[in-house]
């Protein structure tokens, strides 16, 4: 067996056990469900809140506490997203330009699905492996839409070959609630100068307070989708 094909034996093996790590169950309704991938702390108190169209979520973390809730679907690329966030605390010790590090107080991230980048194997291979530590993201371009803990409110940034994040609030509005409505297709269009291939069909939202932190964190996001 020649190496690429025992690097992509390895590959798919380790996709499997990765994808049975992964715990999900039933949120309350609307389709979206609750999910411990890449987190190995425990849930934080929360109040969450489902409808057709989004979600809310109110939280009080302690240190060593994160959740995620993810939606699948079929929005079109030109669907308008309502956010809204805040949060009286950031993450301290990690690193938000580093995929291993980040770890933002709230994020809701859109996936396209259907679309992707060209890489090539071995980019694949390696990026494969890279995430085995912290789990794996939906496949496809995402776009992440963040409470920042160092980087200021109004950067885009790539953290992945096929993540933008986009930070809406940061450590200049800690306490305030910052609200924004977001063209999907314009920021695809910005972030990888092109139009997206085909709908949006996943949205995920995240909130983390990473072991090492000094205190709570009280934060809330929420979500609206509409199409266009």
């Amino acid at each position: 067996m020649d190496n690429r094909r025992w690097i992509a034996c390895v590959a798919l093996a380790a996709f499997v056990v990765a994808c049975v790590a992964v715990t999900l169950c039933p949120a309350g309704g609307s389709g979206w469900e609750e999910s411990s991938r890449g987190w190995r702390g425990e849930s934080p108190e929360r109040n969450a809140a489902f409808s057709d169209n989004g979600m809310s979520l109110d939280l009080n973390m302690a240190p060593g506490t994160g959740i995620a809730f993810g939606s699948p679907g079929a929005w079109p690329a030109s669907a308008v997203a309502s956010l809204r966030m805040s949060a009286d605390n950031v993450n301290a010790t990690g690193n938000d330009y580093v995929p291993s590090e980040v770890a933002f107080p709230v994020s809701v991230t859109f996936v396209f699905g259907e679309d992707s980048l060209e890489l090539g194997t071995f980019s694949r291979v390696k990026l494969f492996f890279r995430r085995l530590a912290g789990g794996f993201p939906p496949s496809g371009i995402r776009l992440t839409y963040a409470w920042g803990n160092r980087v200021p409110a109004g950067s885009m940034y790539r953290l992945e070959e096929e993540e933008t994040v986009f930070v809406v609030g940061g450590s200049e509005e800690l306490g305030k609630e910052v609200s924004a409505t977001r063209r999907l297709a314009d920021d695809f269009q910005a972030a990888y100068g092109r139009a997206p291939k085909g709908k949006v069909t996943r949205v995920v939202v995240r909130a983390q307070r990473p072991y090492g932190e000094k205190g709570r964190s009280a934060a809330r996001v929420s979500v609206g989708i509409a199409a266009k």
